[in-house]
């Protein structure tokens, strides 16, 4: 019989490393609604003072949307110990005066396109707190400026030019965060398996703060109500 030629030191020790690491722990989707309990409160539309011709005349509130009993634009994350979030991508336009979308999350470092989707000057302004994150004069069609997003908390926008748009970004520290959609529906992929800690955050009625158990296979449910 040939006798085998022995594996090369680097190939054993991988295979080595492959036999005896520990299976890698898998987490699952949380799913979940978030319910708007009691009814909602008026929002009348807001009075357009300028520039109607790309603006219309009237802009609808946006800063509490119920549908069907669901409350929208609720950000969901869940605290998962030693998660680490990856910087990402996104974008917030203005077309017809609004922001677009009203409400986001992104992790700390994440990049934020603004885009000038109007024909008219815009001026975005970004407060964490009372301290200013960006102010961008934006007066060209189709223009875009990237600005990081460096710190953790909600960044409330506005327009320098026209007082009735607003929009918000939750920085998170966390890669497990989801938005409520107009029926209060979410959905928050591959969260580990444990006991965690869920917060919701809405730019109105605050935070709200839940335990979820993930299960080892299987999405978990999380059902959350205001006010």
């Amino acid at each position: 019989m040939r006798a085998r030629r022995p594996l090369p030191v680097a190939a054993t020790l991988l295979l080595a490393a492959v036999l005896v690491a520990p299976a890698r722990a898998r987490g699952d989707d949380v799913r979940g609604q978030v319910r708007y309990q009691g009814t909602p409160p008026a929002r009348p539309p807001q009075p357009v003072t300028k520039d109607r011709a790309a603006c219309g005349e009237a802009a609808a509130d946006e800063s509490v949307l119920v549908s069907k009993g669901g409350l929208a634009n609720v950000i969901v994350r869940i605290v998962a110990p030693g998660a680490k979030e990856e910087p990402r991508a996104v974008t917030l336009d203005q077309r017809g005066c609004r922001f677009v979308p009203h409400v986001q999350a992104a992790p700390v470092g994440s990049t934020l396109a603004l885009l000038n989707g109007d024909p008219i000057l815009h001026n975005v302004h970004g407060w964490s707190g009372v301290a200013t994150t960006f102010n961008v004069p934006m007066p060209t069609p189709g223009q875009r400026v990237e600005r990081t997003l460096a710190r953790p908390g909600p960044v409330k926008v506005g327009c320098d030019v026209h007082a009735w748009m607003s929009a918000w970004i939750l920085v998170v520290d966390t890669p497990y965060f989801g938005v409520s959609d107009g029926e209060g529906r979410f959905a928050i992929a591959g969260v580990p398996p444990g006991r965690h800690t869920a917060i919701a955050w809405h730019e109105v009625l605050g935070e709200k703060i839940a335990t979820v158990v993930v299960p080892a296979s299987g999405p978990a449910t999380l059902e959350l109500a205001y006010p």
